[in-house]
């Protein structure tokens, strides 16, 4: 059975990372890595939102952790718990990053023997504390692609520069798994579901496709069939990233204005094609990055297939800027929100502290009143069985032995009663009683000027005073024989 504690595994271990540099896995190109991102929920490293119907992942403070020590903080195994040799390989990887200029170290496309060595040393590196003070060590690598270790600060300006290094290894992956190529022209010929045009328009379609994938070959774009058969569909592949190609006919509705999607497919809808082209290419519908060009009368697409490429290159190049520029505002973020968090902690734990005192000595108080009303009730005992003693004499005298019997009976419980609430004597006494009072929960409420007593955040539940249920720590035996509880309740 999987712990929450338990190490990730290699493919676990690159999605946090791949989350950790902001990729919520929100595209749909990412929705195989899906499950295994519930899988890191599962253990608390990442959160995931489903709101409003839109998948989103961010890692939480226990995935930082992770990353920066190389395992869960709930982890209760010991420090030693790697391979023997995994601590000699360790301490010659620290040796080696400190004597590097960039505190890099990198291994191109290694064998699985090095990379298993390398994760071991990396892992046993964070466990055994030889990473120096203020530094972190991370890791990128561990199931394909180059081995890069890096040897870095613990600030924003180093992450950015660690992000910027991970985007490239990602690409280096990429680059290492290329794509089969495909036969362009017979694709489309096979299956023209993929050209939503008319069929006066299909000819011209495909071969703008072809021209445009020849003329992309030069600059590391490709125009590709993604998905085949009465569903056919387009991509664009721009370096080592998939975009979506939609090439479409414009048609005017019954009403002489544009056609919607749904229009066009509609058997109930009279539409008619204009003969005109609509190119649209961007990362997924409705990014940011998406642009379209369309036939305008002196210029249509084929005269336009040059600034097309250009364009698609800088919204590529944007886009990757972009990324960067987002991924240190979300760092900036997290640094600032972790900030609030420490504050707020400060904040509580020094209310908490001048609290404790108070709510300490208030329920002292609290007990020397309580110690006071069963001192009484013992004396208030004590005097009415003397009392009923005299009377028991009386009544003996007066030649009435049940009644004198009778009276001493009471008698007897009376001082039994007594010396169970007296708290100067007896097991119920002070003197066993601690004078250092733990207060509870709603005992220190009172102190905490709106802070909950259960961690650092606002109490949402906060009670009036009258609705606080105080801790009683005297011994229940003072309350024994005292009067009635509507009256106890008002004390």
């Amino acid at each position: 059975m999987t712990r929450r504690s338990d190490r990730l595994n290699d493919r676990q271990g690159d999605l946090l990372e791949r989350i950790a540099d902001g990729d919520d896995l929100s595209n749909p190109e990412s929705a195989p890595l899906r499950v295994s991102a519930h899988a890191l929920q599962s253990r608390g490293l990442i959160a995931i939102s489903k709101r409003k119907g839109f998948f989103a992942a961010t890692i939480t403070d226990v995935g930082r952790y992770y990353l920066r020590h190389g395992y869960h903080p709930e982890n209760d195994r010991p420090s030693g718990w790697y391979a023997a040799g995994d601590s000699q390989n360790a301490e010659e990887l620290i040796s080696r990053l400190s004597k590097t200029k960039s505190g890099t170290v990198r291994v191109a496309e290694p064998d699985e023997k090095t990379r298993a060595a390398y994760r071991g040393a990396v892992y046993a590196a964070r466990r055994s504390g030889l990473v120096p003070e203020g530094q972190a060590i991370r890791y990128t690598g561990r199931s394909e692609g180059d081995i890069v270790v890096r040897l870095l600060d613990t600030d924003e300006d180093a992450d950015t520069d660690w992000y910027r290094i991970r985007q490239q290894a990602r690409k280096s992956k990429a680059e290492n798994k290329k794509l089969p190529q495909q036969d362009l022209s017979q694709l489309l010929i096979d299956n023209p579901a993929a050209l939503q045009v008319s069929p006066g328009q299909w000819e011209r379609a495909m071969q703008f496709l072809i021209d445009l994938n020849a003329a992309a070959a030069r600059h590391d774009q490709e125009v590709r069939l993604t998905r085949r058969g009465e569903h056919a569909k387009l991509g664009y592949r721009i370096g080592t990233e998939k975009w979506e190609l939609t090439l479409a006919e414009e048609y005017l509705n019954s009403r002489g204005g544009p056609a919607d999607y749904w229009e066009i497919k509609s058997s109930y809808c009279k539409t008619t094609p204009t003969g005109k082209l609509r190119l649209t290419i961007g990362a997924y519908q409705g990014a940011t990055n998406t642009h379209t060009w369309q036939d305008q009368n002196r210029s249509p697409l084929e005269r336009r297939i040059r600034s097309i490429i250009t364009d698609i290159k800088a919204s590529h190049e944007e886009a990757a800027r972009k990324a960067e520029d987002d991924y240190r505002k979300h760092q900036a973020y997290l640094a600032e929100a972790n900030r609030k968090r420490m504050e707020e902690r400060r904040q509580w734990e020094q209310i908490t502290a001048s609290a404790w005192p108070q709510a300490q000595a208030m329920l002292q108080r609290r007990t020397m009143v309580a110690a006071l009303d069963a001192w009484r009730n013992a004396q208030d005992l004590r005097e009415i069985c003397t009392i009923l003693d005299d009377t028991a004499a009386a009544a003996e005298r007066a030649k009435d032995p049940h009644s004198a019997t009778n009276l001493r009976n009471w008698c007897r419980v009376g001082r039994e009663l007594a010396d169970r609430l007296d708290p100067t004597t007896g097991p119920a006494s002070l003197a066993n009683l601690a004078f250092d009072v733990e207060p509870g929960a709603d005992d220190l409420r009172p102190y905490l000027e709106g802070w909950s007593p259960d961690g650092p955040h606002q109490d949402y539940q906060r009670k009036p005073v009258e609705q606080l249920s105080l801790s009683k720590p005297w011994p229940s035996d003072w309350e024994l024989g005292t009067l009635p509880l509507d009256h106890q309740s008002q004390r």
